[in-house]
């Protein structure tokens, strides 16, 4: 889960924390007409991008995509990251996701398209236990109402390409308190971005959130706030990045462009900084 930024100086706008939006899995037409809008400028930005695993995301009996689950992307290098699952992923179930208060609300043109939308929880600058039951709660109305949860769960400094940096625990506390399975999305080709910018998206099968603990099968989740919660959440985060270390460097390796390609327009890697 995000950790709250450091706070600005007063008056500079924020969301406050909670859902904005309602939760439900199926996308509006904001949504829709945003998403098809969102994938043509990719084109014109000449990204190649490549989708893999779809098979993987969770369906009923029946074959139907289903919602409930944590979309974990990892590694999160650039801007573009939680556009590749909002605009290459199905559209239904629709996406919520985590996102800065402050860069959601920096103008009034942002603040209409994020209400128009939906679907996202805003972390507020100043964080605290308060603020981090607020964000639980939410990811949590969005799984119970059907909803795919997605977040990028890393943390701490820049990291080898082949690599991912370490994972925050609330990526755990998510998946346990809710129940949900994680399906971790892998990108590479995101830390370097240019004109014909080969990027490559995998989805993987989705993991048992209580396997990845260490919890026995069918056994209670912990007490919420209790020390074994707190123990099986940094477990997950640490599963997590242990069982896709492989297709980080795999994805990593299957975007990287032959030696002596010409990059163009590389300024696109810090379009949205």
């Amino acid at each position: 889960m995000p950790r709250a930024p450091e706070p600005d100086p007063p008056g500079i706008p924020e969301l406050p924390a909670g859902l904005v939006g309602l939760a439900s899995p199926r996308p509006g037409i904001a949504y829709r007409v945003l998403r098809r809008l969102w994938r043509l400028a990719a084109l014109a930005l000449g990204f190649r991008i490549r989708v893999s695993g779809l098979e993987n995301l969770p369906r009923d009996p029946s074959g139907r995509l289903t919602g409930g689950y944590v979309l974990a992307g990892i590694p999160h290098r650039t801007w573009i990251d939680p556009f590749l699952p909002w605009g290459w992923l199905p559209a239904e179930p629709r996406l919520a996701f985590f996102g800065d208060a402050r860069t959601m609300a920096r103008s009034p043109l942002r603040r209409w398209v994020v209400r128009r939308v939906g679907g996202v929880l805003p972390i507020p600058s100043h964080g605290g236990p308060r603020a981090f039951a607020t964000h639980l709660e939410g990811a949590g109305e969005c799984l119970r109402s059907g909803m795919s949860f997605c977040l990028f769960p890393e943390y701490g400094p820049p990291s080898p390409v082949e690599a991912s940096r370490p994972v925050a625990a609330g990526l755990g506390y998510a998946a346990l308190r809710s129940g949900a399975p994680i399906v971790p999305v892998v990108i590479g080709g995101n830390h370097e971005l240019y004109w014909g910018r080969r990027i490559v998206v995998r989805v993987l099968p989705p993991l048992d959130p209580f396997a990845l603990a260490g919890l026995a099968p069918g056994a209670p989740p912990p007490a919420p706030g209790s020390r074994e919660e707190r123990a099986a959440a940094h477990a997950v985060a640490e599963g997590f990045r242990a069982a896709t270390a492989g297709a980080v460097d795999g994805a990593w390796r299957a975007a990287e462009p032959p030696p002596g390609t010409k990059k163009r327009l590389t300024r696109l890697t810090r379009l949205f900084r």
